[in-house]
């Protein structure tokens, strides 16, 4: 990958991490990145629901190549006497991947508060060890609390802040660019697919990219929630690629330096012959890749698609990432194999 595109996708990925965007609060992060294609010459079409659709020309069959801006994260429940907050997830935010993440608390009079997760009893050196020798076991409804930067002891001082039953809690990402080109943040699950078709429409934009299909990007927002993205989509599609993270993870083939395809997620196998044509557009084009299978959890925007009894090939591909739906990571190796794939794939 030429340095000036990896210099924009990497600016874009941090620029888009930084952007509060749990599933149901999407508004700021869609506006970026409505601006982002409209600065490129897009026209972006919006859906009541959220999402993006945006249509990248070409000619032939069509084909949707699809990432999501939302993210996991958190939600009030109640505010309990001593002031916290009791939350509850929202998308697949393990407790023990939340516990000490710091936070911001999204009040719907527009009021941003800041915070930490924390055990309700957290000082080792007056809490017995056992307590701390488990996992958080109890989750968010025994164990975990927000504790906000603020002098707040009492439920009435925090109502007193405008914070409610239902506000969004986001986590920070601590992005990080690391050594040995290694990618350190929450969140790139899938925001580093996100910055990927930013890249890549940009340079067809730039007339640097020949489309051999009718190419459309779709960006939506309520995929970590299992909502999908089977709305809006052109009647002239017939294969919906989604772009999201690869699972790296003893056992598994996917590697942090590879493009991961997904043969097969937790419900069910994804298009043989879609597969096969990525597995030949890798090889032909000396793309480092891995074909994978990943479950028993795992399900993307395509998962959707063809729950809606679309007629389209569908298929998954992504840049391999540890600790999924924690504190993850990737390498720039596996951002440019993914893009050189996808960009071989449509040319």
């Amino acid at each position: 990958m030429k340095e000036q595109l990896r210099e924009y996708m990497l600016q874009q990925l941090q620029a888009l991490v930084g952007i509060d965007s749990t599933t149901g609060f999407c508004y700021a992060v869609e506006a970026y990145i409505k601006k982002q294609f409209e600065e490129m010459g897009y026209a972006v079409r919006t859906f009541n629901r959220g999402g993006l659709l945006i249509d990248l020309g070409g000619s032939g069959e069509g084909i949707v190549l699809s990432a999501h801006a939302d993210d996991i994260g958190l939600m009030v429940r109640r505010i309990l006497p001593d002031g916290t907050l009791q939350v509850v997830q929202v998308g697949g935010l393990r407790p023990e991947y939340a516990d000490l993440a710091n936070v911001r608390v999204h009040t719907r009079a527009g009021a941003v508060y800041t915070g930490t997760v924390r055990r309700k009893e957290s000082s080792i050196h007056v809490n017995p060890i056992e307590k701390f020798s488990r996992e958080t076991s109890g989750g968010y409804d025994t164990n975990l609390v927000v504790v906000l930067d603020k002098k707040v002891s009492t439920e009435a001082e925090t109502l007193a802040l405008g914070i409610r039953c239902g506000d969004i809690i986001a986590l920070e990402p601590n992005f990080m660019l690391a050594d040995d080109g290694y990618i350190k943040s929450r969140f790139l699950d899938d925001k580093a697919c996100v910055a990927l078709l930013m890249t890549l429409a940009r340079e067809a934009a730039q007339g640097n990219l020949s489309l051999s299909r009718h190419t459309y990007v779709h960006i939506a927002v309520t995929e970590e929630t299992g909502m999908g993205a089977a709305y809006g989509l052109p009647e002239d599609i017939t294969e919906f690629l989604a772009l999201d993270i690869g699972c790296v993870s003893p056992g598994q083939y996917s590697s942090e330096h590879k493009a991961c395809i997904c043969a097969r997620d937790a419900r069910w196998p994804y298009d043989y012959s879609l597969i096969s044509k990525l597995c030949r557009t890798g090889d032909e084009n000396g793309i480092d890749y891995a074909i994978d299978i990943y479950n028993p959890s795992y399900g993307s925007d395509v998962a959707g698609v063809l729950a809606s009894g679309r007629d389209v090939r569908g298929g998954v591909v992504g840049p391999g990432v540890l600790t999924t739906h924690g504190y993850e990571r990737t390498n720039i190796c596996a951002l440019e194999n993914t893009y050189g794939l996808i960009e071989a794939y449509i040319r």
